[in-house]
C-alpha cells in the first residue's frame, strides 16, 4: 500500500508534467526530504510513528521510499498547482491536509502505520497542517518557513521527550 501510494504520486507528477518544474522547487523538495531524514535520525530509538509496509522490507525502507519519491512528488505537485487567489489558496491548502490525513488513515486502518510514545492520528492531522503551511512558506517566504520549521521541530522534541543524548 505504501509503495503503491508512492508510485501513484510519482505517476501524478509525470502525467501532470509537474516534473518539468523540479528546478523551481528543488530547494523546498530537498528541505522536506531532509526533515524526514532528520526525523528518522533523531527518533531512531524513539519512533513516534512507524511504517509496516506490505511490499517493502521494514520501516526504514518504506520511509526511504517516502523520502525520495512521495515527499518530493508531493512538494512538486502542491507548489506547482498552488492557486493565486487567496480564497482558493485556503481551500486548496485544506484539501491537501484532508487528502493526506485520509491517506494516513487508510494506512492506519490497514496496519501500515502505528503510533507510539503519545503520538496518535490527531497529531498527524496537526502535522499535515504544519507541513503544507511550511512547504508554502519555504517557497514564498523562506526565512518564515525555516523559523516555523525550527520551532516545530523543537516543540516536537520537547513534547514527545525525544532523547537526543542517549
Amino acid at each position: 500500500m505504501i509503495l503503491i501510494t508512492n508510485l501513484l504520486f510519482v505517476i501524478a507528477a509525470i502525467v501532470s508534467r509537474t516534473y518539468k518544474q523540479w528546478n523551481k522547487y528543488y530547494d523546498v523538495m530537498l528541505f522536506v526530504s531532509f526533515c524526514n531524514l532528520l526525523y528518522n535520525f533523531l527518533c531512531h530509538d524513539h519512533m513516534i510513528w512507524s511504517f509496516h509496509p506490505d511490499l517493502l522490507l521494514n520501516h526504514k525502507t518504506a520511509d526511504l521510499v517516502n523520502t525520495f519519491l512521495l515527499l518530493p512528488s508531493t512538494t512538486l505537485l502542491y507548489l506547482t498547482f498552488f492557486p493565486a487567489a487567496k480564497r482558493t489558496q485556503v481551500i486548496y491548502y485544506f484539501l491537501w491536509v484532508i487528502g493526506f490525513s485520509a491517506l494516513e488513515y487508510l494506512w492506519y486502518a490497514y496496519g501500515r502505520i502505528t503510533y507510539h510514545h503519545g503520538w496518535h492520528f490527531i497529531w498527524s492531522i496537526a502535522f499535515y497542517f504544519f507541513m503544507f503551511l511550511a512547504i508554502r512558506l519555504l517557497h514564498s517566504h523562506r526565512a518564515a518557513g525555516l523559523l516555523l520549521s525550527v520551532v516545530a521541530v523543537a516543540f516536537l522534541i520537547l513534547y514527545f521527550h525525544i532523547p537526543l543524548w542517549k
